[in-house]
């Protein structure tokens, strides 16, 4: 591992607008960075604020592309979700904004693909077990509990059938 180096405040600018122009971070990102190039923290919110005045970092754009990547690449739920972006630091209003962008179509769509798949491979359980799996596997996916609740039925054989 390298060991940190103390880096000036305006190679420090200069680094976080090369990164933020090659990939999209969020504020608490940046500080995380200055944090480890040791500078100091009287400095943060100038440097910030100058990535911010000059569009490298928004957080509100961050977070639109965060949800809209885990939700459809990753196929992560709206909890999962809203988890991860608390824990970059995000304001409540951005993330309840973000996450509103995308339809709740989205996530019932990504869910039923993801049971699917799923059944398939819990095929040899009794219906009991694999409804009781379908639902920890949604769940630790992020689903909300009336979407899962609403669809795994759909995916689970009933003993009588």
């Amino acid at each position: 591992m390298k060991p940190i180096r103390n880096i000036s405040p305006d190679e420090a600018l200069s680094r976080l607008q090369n990164l933020c122009s090659a990939q999209e971070k969020c504020s608490s990102e940046a500080k995380e960075k200055l944090r480890k190039w040791n500078i100091e923290e009287a400095l943060w919110e100038n440097i910030i604020a100058k990535l911010e005045k000059d569009k490298f970092i928004d957080d509100q754009r961050f977070a639109g592309y965060f949800v809209r990547d885990k939700q459809r690449i990753y196929k992560w739920g709206r909890e999962k979700i809203r988890y991860a972006l608390i824990k970059k630091g995000l304001a409540k209003e951005i993330i309840e904004e973000a996450l509103a962008s995308l339809p709740k179509e989205n996530f019932e769509a990504a869910l039923r693909d993801l049971l699917s798949k799923k059944s398939r491979e819990l095929a040899k359980y009794e219906s009991y077990e694999k409804k009781n799996r379908l639902i920890r596997f949604a769940i630790q996916r992020g689903f909300d509990f009336d979407l899962i609740f609403r669809i795994v039925d759909d995916f689970v054989k009933k003993p009588n059938d």
